[in-house]
């Protein structure tokens, strides 16, 4: 059976002149009828909203009174609406301090547009429910839908946004404390690297660590460090001088003929450009190759897969130079500059994970196979006891390993 409980469709106020006349009381939810309907069997009344909830559990719409059929039989009593809204009530915000008094017809007008005590919803849709008077302070200091700038950077955003600790930890106009140890400084977090830079408290290597020089230090120490390091500076500087003059190898070819008749490469022992640079190899084809084949003598630098290339910086920088050794005397060679440059194309300078490179840079036609054997005007011989000899010089490239 449904209880009073299922409908509560009437006023539910608290009335001045106390407890209505029972004429007005719905005889569903026991309140003061709203929208009041009288039936015709018993002449009692009842709430729109009841009868139509009475209708809709489908349990029988019999009038609870009397128990006859409601089906067509009540009628909206306008008499006794009229009585009902000339009642007077007290606002429903009286617990929390209103003092209005009013009837039922006015009450709605009042809560809608002047009680101050009414809960209403945020107007920035934030989801709260505020009192009408403090719906002004609400969403000037705490709406998290409400819009502000940023006290520091000026940025525009949602409250809860730009005043939370995620903005706050990256707002570039925030003042900062130096993160260098004795600092006492106060910068624009933006300002933080360049401050850094410049810090005299700033922890930095020393400038001769290009050298091998591995001592850090504060940047204001670094003047005397100089002074009472100078001749340890010196050394290493002397010493990086060395490595990055040019590097010379010897290579001897034997057996020039038979490789010519045999068509076959000749590749030198892998070398270094440098101490920790990169690593080479001579590729020469004794009978030549494309448009030095059978005429010439083709000559090439390919790059081979290194013990430092993981450190290194790629594609590969630098120029060698290759140089047919007159056997006669030292001058007349024939000599061969090979750039690895911009104009490079990048399958020659490429690094190389494993053996070596399969084509390299050079020149097809190095020298003519005539030119190899001796000259009496300029005592001059390429070719003796079947066996060439070349000079390979690295010079200009980039030994990054050693310079870290």
């Amino acid at each position: 059976m449904a209880t009073c409980d299922d409908y509560g469709g009437g006023y539910d106020f608290k009335f001045v002149d106390g407890d209505p006349p029972d004429e007005y009381q719905c005889h569903i939810c026991t309140l003061v009828a709203q929208d009041p309907q009288q039936v015709t069997c018993c002449y009692n009344i009842y709430c729109k909203s009841c009868l139509d909830t009475l209708k809709e559990k489908g349990q029988g719409f019999i009038c609870p009174t009397c128990r006859s059929s409601l089906e067509g039989k009540y009628f909206k009593d306008g008499r006794v609406e009229r009585g009902i809204k000339s009642l007077k009530v007290y606002c429903t915000n009286t617990d929390s301090g209103c003092q209005w008094m009013g009837t039922i017809n006015d009450i709605d007008t009042h809560l809608i547009n002047s009680c101050t005590y009414q809960l209403v919803p945020c107007t920035n849709e934030c989801g709260e429910m505020i009192r009408r008077s403090s719906l002004k302070t609400h969403l000037t200091d705490n709406c998290t839908k409400q819009m502000v700038n940023c006290q520091y950077c000026k940025r525009k955003g949602l409250w809860k946004l730009i005043a939370s600790e995620s903005h706050l930890d990256e707002c570039p106009d925030l003042l900062i404390q130096c993160s260098n140890e004795g600092c006492n400084k106060k910068i624009l977090r933006r300002s933080r690297a360049s401050h850094n830079e410049t810090c005299p408290k700033a922890i930095v290597p020393c400038e001769y660590n290009t050298v091998g020089c591995e001592k850090r230090m504060k940047r204001e120490e670094q003047e005397k460090h100089n002074e009472e390091s100078m001749k340890q500076h010196l050394k290493a500087a002397v010493k990086k001088i060395e490595v990055l003059l040019p590097t010379n190898q010897l290579f001897k070819l034997n057996e020039y003929t038979e490789l010519k008749e045999e068509e076959e490469d000749w590749y030198s022992p892998g070398f270094y450009t440098s101490p920790g640079g990169y690593k080479v190899s001579l590729n020469v084809v004794a009978n030549g190759c494309d448009d030095g084949e059978d005429t010439h003598v083709s000559c090439y630098i390919c790059l081979m897969a290194g013990e430092y290339d993981d450190i290194l910086e790629w594609p590969f920088q630098g120029e060698v130079t290759v140089e047919l050794l007159n056997q006669l005397e030292d001058k007349n060679h024939c000599k061969l500059s090979v750039p690895f440059d911009e104009s490079t194309p990048d399958r020659y300078k490429q690094r190389v994970r494993e053996g070596r490179n399969t084509v390299g840079m050079g020149r097809q036609k190095f020298i003519p196979h005539e030119e190899l054997e001796y000259d009496p005007v300029t005592n001059c011989q390429y070719l003796k006891d079947d066996s060439l000899y070349f000079r390979v010089t690295t010079s200009k490239t980039k030994p990054w390993l050693a310079l870290r």
